[in-house]
């Protein structure tokens, strides 16, 4: 029996809901005037509205409030920024040399941002808004992607299986904090996933009435996919695609292939064709259904000029290279065969393992569901969503096998394969809902392991989120941050108590809805549980409201005694043959409740050990850990009872609730520690008009971005005396480990005042006179 679903008094099982979200908000809610509104929109069109807005509300907040990282965002972003600068958007411009190692979206959005709200318009720091203005477009281009991706799924499957996938791509960790960067794989993938969504709609939706319009879609976005990461931009899709059609579209068999044959020699057969004598070979089918002719001009027309025109360009980068041979052989060839640039290099095929693991936390519980899907698809099925599953499921395979095989890995190189995989996921997400729990038992076993092995290691090690987009994962992490207790309240911080008595009235109230209503009837084991969870709840709500103020071990008992009163009444009111059981029960609960009260009802607070526990302070590695713990246990009590609300609700809520707390609160506090930005408000608000500032010893690209590639750059330690031996104030940014050198590299004669040293754990600003 699923709990959820009771039976009432006169034996008849209540009616299911029928979608997720009647179960969560009320059958009655389609009767709502907003509801009615709502609804009468055109179905798919709400599931992409509604994703849209979910996504939204992860990616914008708090977008703009901390500075870009180093070094990927603010080495792009000074290309972006001497774009708008010089007036020149076709040849990209660092430093004192052209930039040619990666295609210009990236930086036609970052200028585009940039102008909009006016970074450059005053002499110094740059414009407030300047974070704002350079991330909206690369978060705005991510909510599109989600949106449209969710049309598509809808389109071909059902509306569940849309909104599902919107949901689980956009609480990927991965994918909400590369919409959260401005650097080049973020419009690669998005631009992927719309031209990818643009080819599901047009290839497998049967009731569209703009086809072609989808199919130039997907040039269009292929050809900007183009422009943001070069040759992938392309290579995937087409490569995709193709192999869909091998498994799915062409034929192998003898008449087939004769009749393309005679189709391309014979021009009578040609003729009978037009005339609908005979039906048009398959594979020339296809392509006049995706307009490949007309569709690859398209393409070229979006992609082609400028890399025709960087490729006729004579200028050469700081290291001498032409375009052509940077761009293409260097950071592509290279990149895959050699390395290049690479901070992990070589590594087998299990590094994309552990990392696509961190990067799509919570939803590595389904992957095993997801995969047994797949192994179950008919290629060639009248279903369109085995096409669909198809589809996603090349994607995954051969991105994945792509970028293993690459010589030049970084952690973020498994993002492309995320919205596959979320596309799979979602389809699984849709079959255990209409198939229910049993069907798929040892898929969801095999997903709870998988999802204790990897919240483990995240609890333990939050550093693991971080590394996913950095550079240098030997960059030093503020551990300050995930260790020092959780600042939660006026008086005190956050306690394991406050955890477990929100956790235990959450349950007991969810519980209590179910099995005390007056359309059910619970049975008095399960009315036992929700009254537990209530009582210890409320019992450790006092010491917990009081600050510890009294005993929690006698409170506790007294709960327990009431709590075991109850069942023994129960038990006098049941019949024989569930009589034994409840007195038992009711036994050990008032026999549990005496002990506590008898044995702690005189000790002093500070003698509860109880107490003690309730009162530890949580941390935030503490509080992942107990979440984590807390969401595992009730999905599986919830896939013991066959509740699908309760499954589902559970893991709805810690993606959201997860993704919202890092896109909210934790990427803020770590951004601190990767960005420049700070420090040179600092110096700016501080500095004489005629006071430069040089960058000791470091590369990390924000000092060029956030000094208007003003700052002295000193690499080595004999330059720096001359700088400082100027007239009047000088200013440095140093690292921290390096400050010691940097004094003795200026001289006893010189005073070296520390002005920003704890707001950034990597680099310190530094006066010198």
């Amino acid at each position: 029996m699923e709990a959820s679903f009771p039976v009432s008094n006169n034996g008849a099982q209540e009616q299911e809901p029928r979608t997720f979200t009647e179960a969560v908000l009320g059958k009655g809610i389609h009767q709502e005037s907003w509801a009615k509104r709502w609804m009468a929109l055109e179905p798919t069109l709400r599931v992409a509205l509604a994703t849209a807005a979910f996504a939204a509300l992860l990616f914008i907040p708090y977008l703009g409030a901390v500075g870009l990282w180093d070094p990927w965002e603010t080495h792009y972003g000074e290309v972006g920024r001497e774009m708008v600068q010089r007036r020149d958007y076709v040849y990209p411009f660092w430093e004192n040399a052209w930039f040619f190692s990666k295609p210009p979206l990236t930086m036609w959005m970052q200028a585009l941002g940039m102008q909009v709200v006016g970074s450059l318009r005053s002499e110094g720091a740059l414009g407030r808004y300047t974070e704002w203005g350079m991330r909206m477009p690369f978060a705005l281009l991510s909510i599109a992607a989600v949106s449209l991706l969710s049309l598509a799924v809808a389109r071909v499957v059902n509306r569940r299986a849309g909104l599902a996938t919107g949901f689980v791509l956009a609480t990927m960790p991965l994918y909400f904090l590369l919409t959260r960067q401005t650097v080049t794989d973020t419009p690669f993938v998005t631009t992927l996933v719309c031209a990818m969504a643009c080819a599901m709609i047009g290839q497998l939706d049967d009731t569209t009435k703009h086809r072609a319009g989808w199919w130039y879609g997907f040039y269009v976005f292929a050809g900007l996919s183009t422009l943001a990461k070069g040759l992938l931009g392309v290579g995937l899709p087409a490569v995709i695609l193709v192999l869909y059609a091998l498994f799915a579209v062409i034929p192998y068999d003898a008449a087939s292939l004769n009749a393309h044959l005679r189709w391309l020699l014979e021009a009578p057969f040609r003729a009978e064709v037009r005339e609908g004598k005979r039906p048009m070979p398959v594979l020339w089918a296809q392509m006049y259904k995706m307009k490949l002719g007309t569709g690859i001009l398209v393409f070229c027309a979006v992609a082609v000029p400028w890399y025709l025109t960087l490729i006729l360009f004579k200028g050469v980068d700081d290291e001498s290279k032409l375009f052509w041979y940077r761009f293409f052989i260097h950071d592509h060839l290279n990149r895959l065969s050699a390395g290049v640039h690479t901070t992990t290099p070589g590594g087998t095929f299990i590094y994309f393992i552990e990392q696509g693991g961190f990067a799509i936390f919570p939803w590595v519980a389904l992957v095993p569901g997801a995969f047994a899907l797949v192994s179950r698809l008919r290629l060639r099925s009248r279903d369109k969503a085995d096409h669909l599953a198809l589809m996603a499921a090349l994607w995954v395979a051969f991105s994945f096998t792509l970028l293993a095989s690459s010589a030049t890995k970084f952690h973020h190189y498994v993002f492309p394969v995320l919205p596959g995989l979320a596309v799979l996921i979602a389809l699984f997400v849709d079959r255990l809902w209409e198939e229910g729990i049993s069907a798929h038992a040892m898929s969801l076993v095999f997903g709870f392991i998988l999802f204790l092995l990897v919240g483990h290691d995240l609890a333990n090690n939050p550093k693991n989120f971080t590394d996913l987009f950095v550079y240098n994962y030997d960059r030093p992490y503020p551990t300050e941050l995930v260790t020092r207790p959780i600042a939660m309240f006026v008086s005190r911080p956050l306690w394991m108590g406050d955890l477990l008595t929100l956790v235990l009235l959450s349950v007991g109230a969810y519980l209590a809805v179910g099995v005390f209503s007056e359309k059910t009837a619970g049975s008095v084991y399960a009315r036992t549980v929700a009254l537990l969870c209530l009582a210890l709840g409320g019992a450790f709500l006092v010491p917990m409201a009081l600050r510890g103020a009294v005993s929690a071990t006698p409170i506790m008992g007294g709960a327990l005694f009431l709590v075991g009163g109850w069942v023994a009444w129960q038990a006098y009111r049941a019949g024989e043959e569930a009589r034994t059981g409840l007195w038992v029960l009711a036994a050990a609960l008032l026999l549990g409740g005496a002990m506590a009260l008898v044995r702690t009802v005189r000790l002093p607070p500070a003698s509860d050990s109880l107490l003690k526990s309730l009162s530890q302070p949580v941390n935030v590695k503490m509080a992942l850990g107990f979440v984590f713990t807390v969401a595992g246990g009730l999905a599986v009590v919830a896939a013991l009872q066959r509740s699908r609300v309760m499954l589902y609700g559970t893991f709805w809520a810690l993606a959201a609730g997860f993704a919202l707390w890092f896109n909210w609160g934790h990427w803020v506090d770590v951004s601190h520690h990767w960005t420049q930005r700070d420090l040179f408000w600092s110096y700016y608000r501080q500095r004489k008009p005629s006071e430069p500032i040089t960058a000791f010893m470091m590369n990390w690209r924000g000092e060029t971005f956030y000094s208007r590639n003003q700052v002295k750059q000193i690499r080595e330690t004999p330059k720096l005396k001359p700088f400082v031996d100027q007239p009047g104030r000088e200013w440095a940014l140093v690292e921290h480990n390096r400050l010691g050198l940097l004094k003795q590299a200026a001289g006893a004669d010189k005073t070296v005042t520390v002005i920003e040293r704890d707001i950034n754990n990597k680099f310190i600003l530094v006066a010198i006179d």
